[in-house]
This record gives structure tokens, C-alpha cells and sequence, in this order.
């Protein structure tokens, strides 16, 4: 055990014994049904031959509550304690065009890109649908696109996610290096 009382693993999931492999909340996984999901993938993986790890997992956090929040990536606060530079952009939910359909104007939306490139590093949104604009942003990360990508972008109208041009139209410029 280690000193929060969780099963201690490796980044395979393997733990101290041999041939014993911990899954989820025991082992200190992020406490999040996709989360045991995906340790699940990588124990199944691991035990055929592979090499799978929890190394760089990119863990979308949501709350279904009303309005919804989603988040995957870095927070503000993450970023500055890491020493990373960022650009911060919002909206408010007002700004998406979707909400003139709902009334659903209750939230925000926000991004993190790297000051010294176009990386997304974080996003959070509380509102209607928050966990499928997160998803596509999620999407977006995992394959490094950088994000004028999603601001330029053809998006769906009216949809929810199509607040993500808006969103993304908002970063400011890069600082001078």
C-alpha cells in the first residue's frame, strides 16, 4: 500500500507481487468509471504481450450536474504551478450561437494554448453539453492539433461545439520570444 492507502502499481498497473495487477480506485486511478475502463484496457493489453501504460493519459473530468462541467487537460492554476506559460481565452455561453435556440446562456467556456505554440493544454466549460464539447477538444489534443485547427474549422450550426470558433478566436496572440 502506499501512503494514501491504495494498492501501489507501476505505470502498467503491475503491482509489488508477481503476476498481480491492481484496477481503479485501488490502485489511485482518478475515480472515474472511464478511467477503470481504460485501466482495464491496459491490464488486458499488458497481460497478451503488450506494453501499455498510464503514462500521459489525457483524463476528461465531467459533472453531470445543471449546467454540466467538463474539463480535460491543464487548469490555470496546474499550468502556473508547472511554470507553464499559456494564453487564456473565454467565452461566456452567451457568445455560442446554440444558446439563442435553448436559452441555455448559463456558463462559460475557457482554453489554455501554450504561449510558445498553438498547443491546446487545457479546456473547461460548464454548460449545456459540456461533456461533448470537452470530448471534441479531448479529441483535438490527442492528435496535437494546434488550435486554429478548431477555429477554423466547419462546425455544425447551431450546435453547441460551434462555440469553439468563437472560443478559439479569443487566443491571444503569442507573446515575443
Amino acid at each position: 500500500m502506499d501512503g494514501h492507502g491504495y494498492i501501489r502499481v507501476n505505470e502498467r498497473l503491475e503491482t509489488t507481487a508477481s503476476n498481480v495487477w491492481a484496477i481503479g480506485e485501488c490502485a489511485g486511478s482518478p475515480q472515474f468509471t472511464h478511467v477503470s475502463i481504460d485501466d482495464f484496457r491496459i491490464i488486458r493489453d499488458n497481460l497478451a504481450g503488450g506494453n501499455r501504460s498510464t503514462r500521459d493519459r489525457l483524463v476528461p473530468y465531467c459533472m453531470f450536474t445543471d449546467p454540466p462541467l467538463a474539463r480535460v487537460g491543464l487548469s490555470e492554476s496546474e499550468a502556473q504551478g508547472r511554470g507553464v506559460s499559456v494564453r487564456v481565452a473565454r467565452l461566456p455561453m452567451s457568445g455560442v450561437r446554440r444558446t439563442a435556440t435553448t436559452d441555455e446562456t448559463q456558463g462559460f467556456m475557457k482554453v489554455l494554448v501554450g504561449d510558445g505554440d498553438d498547443r491546446i493544454l487545457g479546456f473547461t466549460m460548464i454548460g449545456a453539453e459540456a461533456g461533448e464539447v470537452m470530448a471534441a477538444v479531448q479529441t483535438a489534443m490527442w492528435a496535437d492539433l494546434p488550435y486554429p485547427r478548431l477555429r477554423d474549422a466547419i462546425l455544425a450550426h447551431p450546435t453547441m461545439a460551434e462555440g469553439l470558433d468563437a472560443l478559439f478566436s479569443n487566443v491571444p496572440v503569442r507573446s515575443a520570444q
